[in-house]
């Protein structure tokens, strides 16, 4: 018999996710779900690839900036117009290189960005994340070879998040129309993940997943956190699978460098304590 895997994703200081779904072959516990690949992916299978890519592009976004950031739209003037993307990368590069010179200076970390070199036609245009720091018009003027639009990141909207992160990867783009390249700074952090298998049973993970609308199940499983939304879906083969994402309530952001205790758990030290408290 199988059993019930939770994996967490903690995406900075806010953001949280997490699957809930069953093993079938229990000589899979603690090792890695993929098998050796030996036939092409099916479309089907195509598909679920490019919602795990989008899925892990907008961890990576809510890992690695705030609302703080900016999102931002480099175009080409007649004048600086490119032929080819090569050259256009040329370009990008050496912006990166003078906004980090003016951060620096501004007494800023290097830029994190995210975001991809598109070109429609004979037009290249650039669409990235990137962090803030510099004002609209400045942006503008290290870019220098056209114009340049920055609008805040609204970090908290999870569907405009969502629609964001699904533009810049471009996946309802026709590729016979459309050429992308993908670009990112080597600054960024990867989410921090954790596993826990044995946490649940099969009759609780069918039970959470007819409740996915309930926030307060949620809460209560996961203290500290605010219920966003939740899904399940339910396949022949694997069985169920649901997925919850959940922001950390603002007075419940912890600091790294305090030995603090996440909601609703204890210390080992605390636990004795109120034991021994009983037995007086």
């Amino acid at each position: 018999m199988g059993f019930v895997r939770n994996v967490k994703y903690f995406c900075g200081k806010r953001y949280f996710e997490t699957d809930l779904f069953e093993v079938p072959d229990m000589g899979k516990r603690g090792k890695k779900m993929r098998e050796k690949k030996v036939n092409l992916s099916s479309p089907d299978q195509v598909r679920r690839n490019k919602k795990k890519a989008l899925r892990t592009f907008c961890q990576k976004v809510k890992t690695n900036f705030t609302g703080d950031d900016v999102y931002l739209t480099l175009t080409y003037d007649t004048l600086h117009r490119r032929d080819n993307v090569k050259d256009a990368k040329k370009d990008f590069h050496n912006f990166i290189k003078r906004v980090n010179r003016r951060r620096k200076k501004a007494g800023l970390p290097s830029a994190k960005y995210m975001g991809a070199i598109e070109r429609k036609g004979t037009n290249i245009h650039f669409h990235m994340i990137i962090s803030g720091g510099l004002d609209r018009n400045e942006l503008e003027d290290v870019w220098g070879n056209g114009l340049s639009n920055a609008s805040r990141l609204r970090i908290d909207d999870e569907e405009l998040m969502q629609r964001l992160c699904q533009y810049i990867m471009k996946e309802a783009r026709d590729k016979e129309k459309f050429e992308n390249a993908y670009i990112c700074s080597r600054n960024l952090e990867n989410p921090k993940v954790t596993k826990t298998d044995w946490a649940f049973t099969h009759r609780k993970l069918e039970e959470l997943a007819g409740q996915t609308d309930c926030r307060d199940v949620w809460e209560k499983l996961y203290p500290g956190y605010e219920f966003i939304e939740a899904s399940s879906t339910f396949n022949e083969l694997t069985g169920w699978h649901i997925t919850v994402k959940m922001t950390r309530r603002d007075s419940d952001v912890y600091c790294k460098n305090k030995k603090s205790t996440p909601p609703g758990s204890q210390t080992k030290t605390a636990q004795r304590q109120r034991t021994r408290k009983r037995r007086v």
